[in-house]
């Protein structure tokens, strides 16, 4: 089982690394500004909140989450998000608005929450877990199959992801029942707000 976390630790690290390792990128900030630097998302540690760093000119600079409305790493697109109820690890220490990565629009969205576990006195983990809405309400549902370091696996039952998906019964049994892997749920999201059904 051991082993299995360090892969899963390892995998983790590999897959989110652009995001945590300076790469042309876009931002627009809460005062309204917008601009190209070089960027990354510094999880919270040794006392400081999660942030977006930014070099440009040579210089670096560090902006809080509430300073920050949207940022894009190469591929990787952020947004702020207020009041979000599912800080874990080092970000429960901060009552601080949370950037997640956005994964999926639609009638269904899906995010990526990113932040770090100290799993040991030498080792620090980047964990990622999956949040979902419905479109044009605040309210987020963590969908966490499984043990998930760091987080309370109490806020996460498989039944309030389920309701996001009314018109896939199927669908919904599958969440209800945690049968919806994590490397399925992208496609399966997608899938969804493309009109796509389950049959059996």
């Amino acid at each position: 089982m051991k082993n299995a976390l360090w892969c899963c630790f390892l995998l983790l690290s590999i897959t989110a690394r652009a995001q945590f390792n300076f790469a042309p990128g876009t931002y627009q900030l809460a005062n309204g500004s917008k601009g190209e630097a070089s960027l990354k998302l510094a999880l919270a540690e040794n006392g400081s909140p999660t942030m977006m760093v930014g070099v440009k000119n040579g210089k670096e600079r560090r902006f809080r989450a509430a300073e920050v409305t949207s940022f894009t790493v190469e591929s990787h697109r952020f947004v702020r998000v207020n009041d979000f109820r599912f800080l874990s690890g080092t970000d429960a220490d901060f009552k601080e608005p949370a950037l997640l990565e956005i994964l999926e629009t639609g009638p269904v969205e899906l995010f990526y929450y990113y932040y770090q576990v100290e799993m040991g006195p030498n080792f620090k983990a980047h964990v990622k877990l999956p949040v979902l809405r419905k479109a044009g309400t605040s309210t987020f549902f963590a969908y966490s199959p499984g043990r998930t370091p760091g987080f309370d696996q109490k806020q996460a039952p498989g039944g309030f992801v389920a309701a996001l998906f009314p018109a896939d019964p199927v669908l919904q049994r599958q969440f209800a029942t945690n049968a919806i892997s994590r490397a399925q749920l992208i496609s399966v999201v997608h899938a969804y707000n493309q009109g796509v059904r389950l049959t059996r």
